[in-house]
């Protein structure tokens, strides 16, 4: 059990559910380091991945309204925001699944940035 009345595997899992606001609504919330630090990692991978995405989709909207640059940017930002996409889900499957088997899974990059938050 952990402070806010759940069980600790349950709550690493649940960090990722809603991406970064179920992070962030972990982090805040509960004191278990274990789910906070699930939930400051879902904070920082879907929170960056949601910003990437963004900034390309604002991209190839921008583009899209000059002929010459549409043509040739469409393709291609279409196919990068796809495969962004396709990395996010996988990502957020494995995350989850990664949670509840293991509680200190970390992902490589991001727990060094991690560590140094929580």
């Amino acid at each position: 059990m952990t402070s806010l009345g759940l069980d600790e595997r349950l709550e690493r899992v649940l960090a990722y559910l809603f991406g970064p606001f179920s992070g962030l609504f972990f982090f805040l919330f509960e004191k278990n380091r274990n789910v906070r630090w699930h939930g400051l990692q879902s904070i920082i991978v879907f929170g960056a991945l949601s910003i990437v995405m963004f900034g390309i989709s604002m991209l190839k909207g921008m583009l899209g309204w000059l002929p010459v640059l549409h043509i040739l940017t469409d393709f291609g930002l279409g196919l990068l925001l796809n495969i962004l996409w396709w990395v996010g889900a996988i990502l957020w499957g494995w995350l989850m699944v990664m949670a509840w088997m293991h509680p200190d899974y970390r992902l490589p990059l991001i727990s060094q940035w991690v560590r140094h938050i929580v």
